[in-house]
């Protein structure tokens, strides 16, 4: 039975590894300056991306729908504004983009895709509490540049323009009714001060006075309801923060180790390759 040759008790891998590590390190010691060549110029080529690169600015705004309730105040009533969702069709429709764009002096394909509209979450103890109040709703936008702001805001007002009809057509008839009233009591008290009305008529005006005062308190009261508490509103104007993933220090370290990277191994590549090159271009 024949039998394997006994290993050559003269071979030391051990040994052997470290005499590459010492090769590769006298290899590196004698081309130290492609080493720093390699990380200078990762550095300085990583500052330059890092000058060069857009910024990615995000901007929030928050929107409040508002509550709209009936003619008379007692109950609420469902509307544009109660649907969350309307938000989001304002602030995507082309049409409103194209103004927003125009207004914010940019295009709509530099904000398009970076616009997200969320609702607000509440606990279930404060939804179950308030079940008929309108969650508050947020449009954000992603945009190289601070026009993320300008856009965000833009979009957060039209949509506010757009869900707001209803309250708005009951202020303008509120205040309709407001301004009747004022003039009215303005005039009868003014006929209660004329000493040549009589009596019996100052009695009548008394009574009209008093009828005009009630409906005043009461179309005051709408009126600031529908103001407050029903018109919907940009409750926090959107400010722009920077949001890039990778701040302009960390660039410049990434590119350096790079290049750091690349002067090792052309350190350690240098005596096979500039030889076989040197004979390449010497044939």
């Amino acid at each position: 039975m024949a039998t394997s040759p006994a290993p050559d008790r003269g071979f030391d891998p051990e040994a052997e590894q470290e005499v590459d590590f010492a090769r590769y390190g006298r290899m590196l010691a004698r081309r130290w300056w492609l080493v720093a060549v390699g990380l200078v110029a990762g550095a300085v080529i990583g500052f330059l991306v890092s000058l060069g690169g857009a910024k990615l600015y995000s901007a929030t705004a928050t929107i409040y729908l508002g509550q709209p309730y009936n003619p008379g105040g007692t109950s609420p009533v469902f509307t544009l504004q109660t649907n969350p969702s309307a938000v989001g069709q304002f602030a995507n429709a082309q049409s409103i983009d194209a103004t927003v764009a125009a207004k914010c002096k940019t295009s709509v394909e530099s904000f398009r895709k970076g616009i997200s509209v969320q609702k607000v979450a509440t606990s279930s103890t404060v939804t179950k509490a308030l079940a008929a109040v309108n969650p508050l709703v947020t449009v954000t936008v992603q945009a190289k540049g601070k026009v993320a702001a300008c856009v965000a805001n833009g979009l957060a007002y039209a949509a506010v323009a757009g869900i707001g009809a209803y309250p708005k057509a009951k202020i303008k008839n509120y205040e309709g009714h407001v301004n009747t009233d004022i003039n009215a009591i303005k005039e009868i008290n003014a006929e209660l001060a004329n000493s040549a009305v009589s009596g019996t008529d100052k009695l009548v005006a008394e009574q009209r006075l008093t009828s005009y005062q009630q409906d005043l308190s009461t179309f005051s009261g709408l009126l600031l309801l529908a103001k407050q508490v029903e018109s919907p509103q940009v409750t926090i104007r959107a400010g722009a923060r920077q949001v890039s993933a990778q701040s302009p220090r960390n660039t410049v370290l990434i590119a350096a180790i790079i290049g750091l990277i690349l002067g090792v191994l052309g350190a350690l590549l240098w005596d096979r390759v500039v030889p076989l090159l040197s004979s390449r271009n010497g044939s």
